[in-house]
């Protein structure tokens, strides 16, 4: 499962695999526990999850582009 959640220092959008406990913000490098972080999406597969990332950088406004940066362990 793949989960959206905003990097609690600098507000960044990030895609987690919550296979890991951890993920490092690819904007600031904090490292935050996933279990801490409100999830603003989820998605089952890669591909929904990349999607699911698209829609929410629309939302935040032009130039948000993703660029999927996670690797799926498994």
């Amino acid at each position: 499962m793949y989960i959206a959640v905003k990097c609690p220092r600098c507000g960044e959008l990030m895609l987690a695999n919550t296979d890991n406990r951890t993920r490092s913000c690819q904007r600031c490098g904090h490292r935050a526990e996933l279990r801490t972080l409100r999830v603003i999406g989820r998605a089952g597969t890669p591909a929904d999850a990349v999607e699911l990332m698209k829609r929410l950088k629309e939302k935040e406004g032009p130039g948000a582009d993703y660029k999927p940066g996670f690797k799926h362990i498994g």
